[in-house]
């Protein structure tokens, strides 16, 4: 047999060193491989447990939502009558929401879940709705001078209670008041985030930006010695915050300042260990400070403010207007409330059923509410009117027949140029602030001259408003509440056809509940056999 030569023995040998080396590199590049086997596992395992994490949550805003909505479905329109309740679920879908969205977006299956959500959203809640009921909150705190504990604790009506609100409840509401520069109430809803986060289990807002907050509100209200109070506890926090520390030499500056002030004038300075009393003063505008907006404010509080000269002479009585044939068989039952001018409120005159064909012909017309605007003549919205209304014609129904002829019945007015029924509704914090019905002589084009300006005004109430609601006339004191099936009456002009200015009136705003009315509006044309004029003026 023949030696192989040299030369293949060579090339044999290198190919077998070859693959050695090759078998040798695999099984390192496998045993790292190994090593990264477990660490994806330990990674996978991580991603889970996160995935798990976020389900869990998305499982609790599910559960969240389902008992609060099993809650509130019980009695629904009286669960969202309460303010309160009304705040903090318009919240859940203008700040909270978005929360969930994020939570879901991006994942498997999301799709369907995301595009139900777009689908809804004609329907729930949005921004301009948050702003609202926080106004409305805020200004039920004024007119019914509440604290921001009896709000935040739910004990502000006797009946309808509220859950206990939250500190981030809370600071959301003074972070509305901090956007439109409103210190008061920002200083009220920041002190009383701090007084909840003391007590929570659960935090849900940052201590330290409560703090700063605070001492900021506190600064604008004039407690620098506060502001610096709780700037020192928001560094005990964060010792090294740069703000926080150059706050806190302003602060001395600023004490310091205020001390030599007080000593220039012979007064004796504070103990530096002594903070003086809270000042939160409640800036307004001139009408808002003025005379008759705090007799509004206060006649919707129940307050006696303008004594009633003739309290002794008011009566009720059955009246048949004349032996009017409508009538007769069932007489009214009239309360007076005012005797000059007369103001009346007519008992049982719209029953149940009518109320409830009434709501469901004007639910889906209702629009804001707007009043005449006497430098254009036109129709707008404004801030001191919150209601929805809509017109209903006596045509479209014989239920709005049927109460204009009552109306006309009982007040023995004519009916040939009234204004359509008017449906309001009043909901959270809604109000009407003091006005007239009838045109003064500075918006006078505000009705035709063929129509004559509004000579009456005539109100049925729908509801039993379990708090606030008023009607109160300004100018005399008179507080008329709105009792269900009841109706109000008066006249805006004098008899010889001038407006009479003590018919001032509002609608306070709904504390707790749902006030629905129906306007009628009598006009002058028409009424010369129903109401003549007298010989004298205002006779």
């Amino acid at each position: 047999m023949a030696k192989p030569s040299p030369i293949l023995l060579l090339v044999i040998t290198h190919a077998i060193a070859l693959v050695n080396t090759e078998i040798f590199t695999a099984l390192t590049t496998l045993t790292k491989a190994l090593q990264y086997e477990k660490a994806l596992a330990g990674n996978l395992r991580e991603y889970v447990k996160l995935e798990q994490e976020r389900l869990q949550k998305v499982l609790e805003l599910a559960d969240s939502y389902e008992r609060h909505a099993e809650t509130a479905l019980v009695d629904a329109e009286s669960y969202v009558a309460n303010p309160v309740n009304a705040y903090l679920f318009v919240k859940t879908f203008t700040t909270d929401l978005p929360k969930t969205k994020e939570l879901v977006s991006g994942k498997q299956n999301s799709e369907e879940f995301l595009q139900l959500l777009e689908d809804y959203q004609p329907y729930l809640p949005d921004e301009e709705d948050f702003e609202g009921v926080v106004a409305a909150i805020l200004r039920l705190q004024d007119t019914y001078q509440l604290t921001s504990q009896q709000i935040a604790d739910g004990t502000f009506t006797p009946t309808n209670r509220s859950p206990p609100m939250s500190a981030l409840d809370c600071f959301q509401l003074a972070y509305y008041a901090y956007g439109k520069q409103d210190w008061h109430h920002m200083f009220s809803w920041m002190i009383q985030t701090l007084h909840v986060l003391d007590t929570e289990e659960n935090v849900t807002i940052s201590r330290s930006q409560t703090l700063d907050y605070l001492s900021y509100a506190a600064t604008m209200q004039g407690n620098v010695h506060h502001a610096k109070h709780w700037t020192l506890e928001w560094l005990k926090l964060e010792p090294n915050h740069d703000r926080a520390l150059s706050n806190i030499l302003y602060f001395n500056k600023e004490i310091e300042q205020e001390q030599a002030k007080l000593e220039s004038e012979g007064q004796s300075t504070p103990h530096p260990d002594v903070l003086p009393s809270l000042k939160n003063p409640r800036v307004t505008d001139e009408y808002r400070s003025g005379k008759e907006f705090q007799v509004y404010e206060a006649l919707c509080r129940g307050e006696d403010v303008l004594p009633n000269p003739h309290v002794h002479k008011l009566s009720c009585y059955y009246t048949t207007s004349g032996d009017n044939p409508l009538l007769v068989l069932a007489p009214v039952k009239v309360e007076e409330y005012y005797l000059d001018p007369y103001i009346v409120l007519y008992h049982d005159v719209i029953s149940d059923k009518e109320i409830k064909i009434i709501k469901e012909i004007s639910t889906p017309m209702l629009k804001r509410a707007t009043v005449n605007d006497p430098a254009t003549g036109k129709l707008v919205t404004a801030h001191y009117r919150v209601s929805r209304s809509a017109w209903l014609k006596d045509e479209m129904n014989d239920t709005i027949q049927t109460l204009s002829n009552r109306i006309s019945a009982i007040t023995h007015l004519n009916m040939e140029q009234a204004e359509d029924l008017q449906i309001q509704n009043y909901g959270i914090g809604g109000q009407y602030e003091p006005h007239c019905d009838h045109a003064r002589s500075v918006d006078a084009r505000q009705f035709e001259e063929s129509r004559g300006n509004r000579i009456a005004t005539f109100i049925f109430y729908f509801d039993e408003v379990d708090a606030g609601g008023l009607t109160v006339f300004t100018q005399l004191g008179a507080k008329i509440p709105p009792k269900k099936g009841s109706a109000a009456f008066w006249f805006n002009l004098k008899p010889d056809g001038q407006g009479n200015d003590l018919m001032r009136h509002a609608g306070c705003p709904v504390l707790s509940g749902s006030k629905w009315v129906a306007n009628k509006w009598f006009h002058e044309r028409g009424q010369e056999f129903m109401q003549p004029c007298g010989l004298a003026p205002n006779k």
